[in-house]
């Protein structure tokens, strides 16, 4: 199998269907080259970070699935330059490796996380959360959750990722505005249910830089509890009461947030 160099120059393939595999292990890259193309993808091989870059920034690719093991670089470097690169940070990348660290991968921008061996499926099923196929249009947004205590923001970031977004969890303001100047998400939303979440600290980290300061931010708060914000800070409260579900209040909040940002007479 070829394992490419810096200087690869293998022809790119359509890059709206297909999926660059990262890959240094032969017979892994050929059992996930082999569910994809029987999926009606096409397939870009990279042995290596080095090789990944390349391609990924040369052919574009619709995502990328990247194994963290690599012979050259750790996968997790790999990941932080395509998020860091203007060129490749809005490509989703399913991680794929023996690691069990979903956490970490979800925080650092990875679309998604399949702990080895990958079931066919599962891989799909990860896979088609953010690609559309063909000819669509319909990208996947970007939701940053942001959350200063571990679980809840687990918990949050499980309620966001029942749709079809992105999902990138940042522990904390600080992290949510390094992160969010990196990754560049269409959206931010917290949780101030539980009060241990500063979200004027996270408003004044968003404003601190003119690429992160327009970004809208979606906060749950209890009905009647929301402080006073000015037009400016492009922050919304989805308001619930005791009993109601926050799940569905939540996520139909941001598919109409998402809904009104769609260009008139055009899809998002």
């Amino acid at each position: 199998m070829d394992t490419g160099s810096v200087t690869d120059r293998r022809p790119c393939p359509d890059p709206a269907n297909t999926i660059l595999v990262v890959e240094d292990n032969p017979q892994a890259a050929k059992l996930l080259s082999l569910s994809l193309t029987r999926a009606g993808y096409e397939v870009l091989i990279a042995a290596n970070g080095i090789t990944a870059l390349e391609l990924a920034g040369r052919c574009h690719p619709k995502a990328i699935t990247l194994d963290i093991l690599l012979p050259d670089r750790d996968g997790w470097e790999v990941l932080a330059e395509l998020k860091a690169s203007p060129c490749t940070r809005d490509i989703p990348v399913v991680i794929v490796s023996v690691l069990d660290q979903p956490t970490l991968g979800l925080r650092l921008g990875a679309s998604g996380y399949l702990v080895k061996p990958v079931d066919r499926h599962a891989l799909l099923h990860a896979l088609k959360r953010c690609v559309s196929r063909g000819n669509e249009d319909r990208a996947c947004h970007k939701v940053m959750v942001v959350h200063t205590d571990p679980d809840e923001l687990h918990l949050l970031a499980m309620i966001v990722a029942q749709e079809n977004y992105e999902v990138i969890q940042a522990l904390g303001p600080e992290e949510a505005a390094l992160l969010a100047a990196r990754i560049h998400p269409d959206l931010v939303v917290t949780d101030l249910l539980a009060g241990e979440m500063d979200y004027f600290a996270l408003l004044e980290w968003l404003k601190a830089a003119p690429e992160t300061t327009h970004i809208p931010v979606l906060a749950l708060s209890w009905l009647g509890s929301q402080k006073q914000t000015r037009a400016e800070d492009h922050i919304e409260f989805v308001l619930v009461q005791e009993g109601e579900m926050i799940e569905e209040r939540l996520l139909a909040a941001i598919s109409l947030l998402f809904e009104q940002k769609k260009p008139a007479g055009g899809e998002s």
